[in-house]
């Protein structure tokens, strides 16, 4: 079956400005059907991603809690409204909510967070559990190699499969998360840095595009999607990027090595699961 792909927010760290691909910071939205959306984070991207539209069900999938991956979460549209729509938060870390709550914080924030005990349903997944997200689609999680940890997101769907795996440095992959992107027909991977610049931000926890590019090739990715791009690029050096990253595969892997291409804000895709 197929469905939408939309990026609300590809750029880590902070939001950036004049830019037509990556404004927002970490926010991707797949789209099941029946008034049942999937989000993977609540960067800032959440808020456009939300805003008139209506629900039946949000799953939204948090792969950690830095600042650029849960900003957006107060801005959800409809948080607030306890008979709108039902909201469901799935995360690796068991202090969820508590880990929220600092968004709600009285000196930051004029609404306290007390509302998500009964707005809000909460699900914790241990690394190797199997949750039933949609008829026939499971997803499953695993640690990534990121400070204080991130965890990739799995759905394995009846024919396909899709990954969601940013904030990440690749070297190592954790075992786990290798059998998490083995054979993926789409991956979401992280790439924010240029390869000059990874080498010299090489404790930051997240990889540069021919990094990502080896492991997608060696674990098999089909498809693999570039994500989390520096906060301090231009479209250019974004572009840059994508356009070095396919001169790397045709060069390194041929016809062997995994379709590669750059995930942007003003451009969804179909998947089918």
């Amino acid at each position: 079956m197929e469905y939408a792909l939309n990026f609300w927010g590809v750029r880590g760290s902070f939001p950036g400005t004049n830019s037509k691909v990556a404004q927002h910071t970490s926010c991707v939205e797949l789209t099941m059907g029946a008034g049942h959306s999937v989000f993977f984070d609540a960067g800032t991207g959440l808020f456009a991603a939300t805003q008139k539209r209506e629900f039946k069900k949000l799953s939204l999938c948090l792969s950690h809690f830095h600042w650029d991956h849960i900003q957006g979460f107060p801005f959800l549209n409809g948080l607030y409204e306890k008979d709108s729509f039902e909201i469901e938060i799935i995360s690796g870390f068991r202090d969820t909510m508590d880990r929220l709550q600092v968004l709600f914080d009285e000196r930051f924030y004029p609404v306290a967070g007390d509302f998500m005990r009964s707005r809000v349903k909460f699900k914790f997944m241990e690394v190797g559990q199997t949750l039933s997200l949609a008829p026939d689609i499971q997803l499953k999680l695993a640690p990534l190699n990121h400070p204080g940890t991130s965890f990739a997101f799995r759905l394995q769907g009846p024919t396909s499969s899709f990954v969601y795996g940013t904030d990440s440095d690749y070297a190592p992959v954790t075992l786990e998360a290798e059998k998490l992107l083995q054979q993926a027909d789409v991956a979401v991977m992280d790439s924010q840095f240029l390869v000059g610049d990874s080498l010299a931000k090489a404790h930051y926890g997240h990889s540069s595009f021919k990094h990502t590019i080896d492991v997608a090739a060696r674990l098999r990715v089909r498809d693999c999607i570039l994500f989390h791009f520096d906060p301090s690029y231009t479209d250019e050096e974004i572009f840059l990027m994508e356009a070095q990253a396919q001169n790397y595969v045709r060069s390194t892997y041929g016809q062997e090595g995994p379709q590669v291409s750059m995930a942007r804000e003003d451009r969804g895709i179909k998947i089918s699961l």
